[in-house]
């Protein structure tokens, strides 16, 4: 009986080097990406790295870099690696189809593809919807990102059942123990696998939550938005806070974090997990009239700008989140979170 383990984690840099050890571990290795045409002679050293990425137009170049360059390097050893994600591959397939002129009608009446148009149409639709509420009432946004979480736990389930069920079908090729790679927000994807398993043992390794416990937190704080997209994923049993404040918590918390790809340094190994915990803690503060009241004041301005007046808004939280991460990571000072 062999290991299939599954590695959930963000792709980010910090935690490259995590994922990679794992991955080094096994004797094969599933990406979560839809199958490039180009990947195998990429592998195979025929297409330079930096011109697969380029192809490929990766959205954190960096990341991608190091990580297709050590996947190169462990084909070369003699692992297998392969891309599964059917539920992108079937998008992939339905944009080829638009581009060629197809209309919805059309592509409904492709039985293997109705089902991911039907799922991607309603998501994207939902979040087409929130970005037209920017300008509207703060309620209103807490609708729409609620209605665009519901679309998105929707599209989760279903793209974890597509891809569990070709994981399973591939499963009898390989031979020793098999790397899943998933982002951390996959959790359905544990609960597809570990059905009707019979050949293999399951374990899964939430590089997310092991970052977080090293660093001294016992308990991991989910952002608002993934815990209330995950409210809706396991039907709003598990959560002892009402979805309305999830979402207005989550509003305000996305004007916050960081977006940019950070380095990891010896000194901060984890720089976009400290951000994100610091402005996690900071959020988990605010009542449903504190996150209305902050939006009023940030909703249109750039994320440097809205930090700054988040401080000044409300210093009290943000002097508790750097107390609680202070005594955790070990920080010099509260504008070393700004």
């Amino acid at each position: 009986m062999s290991w299939l383990t599954i590695g959930l984690t963000p792709h980010r840099l910090e935690f490259l080097p995590a994922t990679l050890s794992l991955m080094a571990e096994h004797q094969a290795i599933i990406l979560e990406e839809p199958p490039h045409p180009n990947f195998l002679r990429f592998l195979r050293e025929e297409i330079p790295v930096s011109a697969f990425i380029e192809e490929i137009e990766a959205g954190f170049p960096e990341y991608s870099e190091k990580a297709y360059t050590a996947l190169r390097e462990f084909y070369q050893k003699g692992k297998v690696i392969c891309q599964v994600e059917p539920y992108l591959e079937k998008q992939v397939l339905i944009r080829l189809l638009l581009d060629e002129g197809a209309g919805p009608e059309e592509i409904l009446n492709f039985p293997d593809l109705a089902e991911a148009y039907r799922i991607e149409h309603e998501a994207t639709g939902a979040l087409l919807e929130f970005y037209a509420a920017m300008g509207g009432p703060f309620e209103t946004l807490v609708e729409k990102i609620k209605a665009f979480a519901k679309a998105d736990a929707k599209r989760i389930d279903y793209r974890d059942r597509l891809r569990a069920h070709e994981i399973k079908c591939l499963l009898p090729q390989f031979k020793g123990p098999v790397f899943i790679e998933a982002g951390y927000i996959h959790l359905r994807l544990v609960y597809y696998l570990a059905q009707n398993r019979h050949h293999y043992r399951l374990r899964v390794k939430n590089l997310l939550l092991s970052a977080t416990r090293q660093q001294g937190l016992s308990r991991f704080l989910p952002s608002p938005g993934d815990g209330l997209t995950s409210y809706y994923l396991f039907g709003g049993r598990h959560r002892d806070i009402s979805e309305d404040l999830l979402a207005a918590r989550s509003l305000v918390y996305i004007k916050l974090i960081e977006k940019e790809e950070l380095a990891p340094t010896e000194e901060e190994p984890f720089p976009h997990l400290r951000n994100e915990l610091f402005w996690r803690v900071f959020v988990g503060q605010l009542s449903f009239e504190e996150c209305r009241h902050l939006d009023r004041f940030i909703r249109l301005l750039p994320t440097s700008k809205a930090r700054k007046v988040a401080h000044e808004l409300y210093p009290k939280a943000a002097e508790t989140a750097a107390k609680v991460l202070t005594a955790k990571f070990t920080l010099n000072s509260v504008g070393a979170l700004r």
